[in-house]
């Protein structure tokens, strides 16, 4: 008898039910499974996280350690170099004195084209451009035949008057004896009488003739009516010219005159003699009012002023140059001068100055508001919270900041100024 197969050593195909099929664990034994795949990569990626992590960490803890190093060579650096700024000591100054300026120019008091009044022939110019020439000089002549002509003929013609002057006067005498004698009618006495009369009027008319030849020669000459520089020469010998043509330009060099239109209140206060300062080349110089005009000049609505510039001989004014006329007026305000690089822009139309404050550990800046009244060149006439005495950052003070320590370099108010600062600080410093 044939011994009967268990299930588990399996029955030939098509012979029974077919076999189970077998597990995944026990299939694939050597393909991992999902799970531990999801697991790997997690694994990697929390890594990558970390090492990420921990470099970000040393980066902060670096630059931590970093500025403790350096924090502690800072501290001493600021404390122990204060800022050096020049400083001033201020001083109040009652009155503030307003230079204005006023343009002008250099002009001679008189300035004449030279002409003749008649017509001619230039026979001679005697005179060059730049010539000095005195009063009663002659610059030009002109050719005078013609009237030297004209003066023989009539001196001539009066003396044939003088004859029948002579006749008629002793035909009236013989006249006036037969008329006395009853021999002469009063018709032949008329007669007489009237032709000396007539002769007479013809030799008054001749001295007349001859005073005017002689006029016209004497202006044949034309002569310098004042001592001058010859400014230009407008004609030569040989030119015909007519009466009025311009030969010469005269100028009057020794008085030179300042013209300038001054506003017509300040030159309502303004009379003759009145010394007034001007500065030509930045050298000032001191004139004198000479006239002032009453009218206003439409176009500029000011009146006119002619000074007398009193100019020292060693300082040549050349005419037509620029002159600065200077116009003083002084108000009533109380201040203190300071440079204006004492000024830092502050709020709402203010300014503000650094002072000098002293403290227990050494000097800082403070700051004092100020209202700005006038400037003139590098100085600043200011009025607001200082007081006398305060000392003040002269330069640089937009470069430094309130509460800043400060190395005060004091120098006088009057070096901070200028040369010509106001005179009232004089007695400051």
């Amino acid at each position: 008898m044939t011994p009967q197969r268990s299930a588990a050593d399996g029955a030939p195909a098509g012979s029974g039910p077919a076999p189970a099929a077998p597990s995944p664990a026990a299939s694939s034994p050597a393909a991992p499974s999902l799970g531990r795949r999801i697991a790997r990569r997690a694994g990697r990626l929390t890594l990558s996280t970390g090492l990420a992590a921990a470099a970000g960490v040393a980066a902060v803890l670096g630059a931590q350690a970093l500025q403790e190093r350096n924090a502690p060579d800072l501290a001493p650096h600021a404390a122990s170099a204060p800022t050096t700024a020049p400083v001033v000591t201020v001083a109040r100054a009652d009155g503030l004195r307003v230079e204005t300026r006023r343009l002008g120019v250099v002009e001679p008091a008189r300035r004449i084209q030279a002409a003749f009044d008649l017509a001619g022939t230039v026979e001679t110019v005697a005179v060059q451009e730049g010539d000095r020439v005195q009063a009663g000089q002659l610059l030009a002549r002109l050719d005078a035949a013609r009237i030297r002509a004209r003066i023989a003929e009539l001196e001539a013609q009066r003396a044939a008057q003088e004859a029948q002057a002579e006749l008629a006067r002793r035909t009236l005498e013989r006249q006036a004896a037969l008329r006395d004698r009853g021999f002469a009618s009063d018709q032949r006495w008329d007669e007489a009488r009237l032709e000396a009369d007539r002769i007479a009027a013809a030799l008054r008319q001749s001295d007349a003739g001859l005073r005017a030849a002689r006029i016209d020669l004497d202006h044949s000459e034309l002569r310098a009516p004042f001592a001058g520089e010859i400014a230009a020469r407008s004609a030569d010998e040989g030119a015909v010219v007519s009466a009025g043509q311009p030969i010469l330009e005269l100028i009057e060099a020794d008085r030179p005159q300042v013209r300038v239109g001054l506003p017509a209140d300040a030159a309502a206060r303004l009379e003759p003699g009145t010394l007034m300062t001007v500065e030509i080349d930045g050298r000032r110089l001191t004139a004198a009012v000479a006239a002032v005009r009453p009218d206003v000049d439409p176009a500029t609505r000011t009146r006119a002023a002619l000074l007398d510039l009193l100019a020292p001989p060693e300082f040549p004014v050349a005419f037509g140059a620029a002159v600065s006329v200077i116009l003083e007026r002084t108000r009533d305000e109380s201040g203190f001068w300071l440079p204006v690089a004492a000024l830092r822009e502050g709020g709402k139309g203010l300014w503000t100055v650094l002072t000098v404050e002293e403290r227990p550990g050494g000097a800082v800046a403070g700051v004092e508001s100020v209202e700005l009244l006038h400037v003139e060149g590098e100085r600043a006439f200011v009025r607001g919270s200082l007081a006398p005495g305060d000392r003040v950052v002269a330069a640089g003070a937009h470069k430094l900041a309130p509460g800043l320590r400060l190395d005060a370099a004091e120098i006088p108010l009057s070096e901070a100024l200028g040369e010509d600062a106001p005179a009232t600080l004089a007695s400051a410093d």
